[in-house]
């Protein structure tokens, strides 16, 4: 049960979405606030990542924030975006087996790593992405990193209370449903 009662009212950005997620629900407190994150949110989704590596960075959010909203409701986005389930299994033991990734996303989870720890990334790490990735891109994960770590210090921070609906979130991204 979250910490404080969620708003009696949501703010109108909330009741625009198909599904009144909590998170957004508990964020309407701050209604001024609730609609740049929701557009934020769907911003983050619809960027020029492709699905599968955004999940892998939102897991790994997930995992070292140890935020269980986070992860209850993109395990079935990851999964049907193509992340295994032992990669997700590795992700949440914050072990990344050799082998289990690739170097992209090892890159990808070296450089969220590095991100939370130290809110920076290293040289090494900034190379390896920009090998792979445009300007943008690297901006994105970035942003993608930042976006869920700031929701899960709410959702952990109010213990909000999980929504059952993670697969009606299944395929999100360009071209997609972009739903948060």
């Amino acid at each position: 049960m979250a910490r404080i009662p969620y708003p009696e009212r949501s703010a109108e950005a909330v009741d625009a979405l198909p599904t009144q997620l909590n998170a957004f629900r508990m964020l309407s407190h701050a209604p001024d606030l609730t609609g740049p994150a929701i557009d934020l949110g769907m911003a983050v989704l619809g960027s020029s990542l492709p699905v599968r590596l955004r999940e892998v960075v939102v897991m790994a959010v997930a995992a070292r924030t140890d935020c269980a909203y986070g992860a209850v409701q993109h395990r079935p986005i990851a999964l049907d975006a193509g992340v295994t389930a032992d990669q997700l299994a590795a992700i949440a033991e914050l072990q990344a087996e050799e082998g289990e990734f690739d170097e992209v996303e090892s890159t990808l989870l070296t450089a969220t790593e590095e991100l939370m720890a130290q809110h920076t990334l290293t040289d090494a790490t900034l190379g390896v992405l920009r090998k792979h990735f445009t300007d943008r891109q690297v901006v994105e994960v970035i942003t993608t990193v930042g976006y869920y770590t700031m929701l899960a210090g709410l959702l952990n921070g109010l213990d909000v209370d999980i929504d059952p609906v993670g697969e009606q979130y299944l395929g999100l991204g360009p071209g997609r449903r972009q739903n948060p």
